[in-house]
């Protein structure tokens, strides 16, 4: 009986060094950021062989203003190692003590958890420079002359006697030449709707998802229109991961994704970010639509 109770305890602490081996480690590439900006995160976790990590919990981060935007599954990683790299965007700003994660796993059918370390974030806000904007003058007009108003009423007369000459002579009315629209540019389009919405106030007002809604939603139009892709009826990853989008250099790249998924979290009332970022989104989407506008074709000779 008690050679039993020995090899019980022997099995049993065992298996406890063989779970309390598992090292669960967090890194990111910069300590520092500005609000709204994205940082990948990197998660490592190494022990015994028969490891397999489980899904970690970002619950105790997300009241802190830290959220997840991309997540990769785990990867290997030399000899029972394995590595996942996350992407994720700060919405607070200051000094920001991340607590350790939790990271569930099994090793050969048994299950347990373990915790990473802690990491502090240097968060810095958004200054938008408003010493470019002048005032706008005023219009100046100059008084009215009749001999400006000569040509007008010289027009009017020939027109007039061109109608007269016709009703005399009881011609049968032409068939009116078919007229042809011509439609707007996508980007003129575009910078036309963005103003429009500039002039509207909506975020001075308090009106904040209102006016990140109405932005996202003139950048997909001018998109589908420009590209002939379905980005309104697309989701912001999807729009990403277009080939044309793809194609466009890594700036255009990074402000497109800061306009769409900073606005999606908004409209989730997943963050409140700082007064600023509305008129620097406002100036990122006139510029990738200037940047990204359809060149002229040269005229037939």
């Amino acid at each position: 009986m008690q050679r039993l109770l020995w090899t019980i305890l022997l099995i049993s602490s065992c298996y406890q060094v063989s779970l309390s081996q598992v090292d669960f480690e967090c890194t990111i590439d910069s300590n520092q950021l500005l609000i709204g900006d994205q940082r990948i995160l990197h998660l490592r976790a190494r022990g015994p062989s028969g490891l397999v990590p489980d899904t970690v919990s970002f619950s105790a981060w997300q009241d802190l203003g830290i959220e997840p935007l991309v997540k990769q599954s785990w990867q290997s990683e030399g000899v029972d190692g394995y590595h996942q790299m996350i992407k994720i965007a700060a919405f607070d700003t200051g000094y920001i003590k991340l607590p350790p994660l939790i990271l569930p796993y099994s090793v050969n059918g048994q299950t347990d958890t373990t915790y990473s370390n802690d990491i502090v974030l240097e968060v810095q806000g958004i200054v938008v420079d408003s010493t470019g904007l002048a005032p706008i003058k005023p219009i100046l007009r100059e008084p009215f002359k009749l001999r400006d108003a000569l040509v007008y009423i010289v027009a009017l007369l020939v027109g007039l006697a061109i109608i007269a000459f016709v009703f005399l002579r009881k011609k049968k009315p032409e068939p009116e030449p078919e007229i042809v629209e011509i439609p707007v540019p996508a980007d003129e389009l575009a910078l036309d709707d963005l103003q429009k919405l500039r002039s509207r106030k909506l975020w001075q007002s308090g009106q904040i998802k209102e006016y990140q809604s109405e932005l996202t939603h003139i950048i997909r139009a001018y998109i589908q229109a420009r590209y002939s892709i379905p980005a309104l009826e697309s989701t912001t990853s999807e729009i990403l991961n277009f080939a044309v989008v793809k194609s466009l250099s890594s700036e255009l790249q990074t402000d497109l994704d800061q306009i769409l998924n900073i606005a999606d979290l908004i409209k989730f009332a997943k963050a409140q970010p700082e007064i600023g970022i509305h008129e620097e989104f406002m100036q990122k989407a006139e510029y990738f639509v200037r940047s990204t506008r359809e060149s002229k074709s040269e005229p037939d000779v």
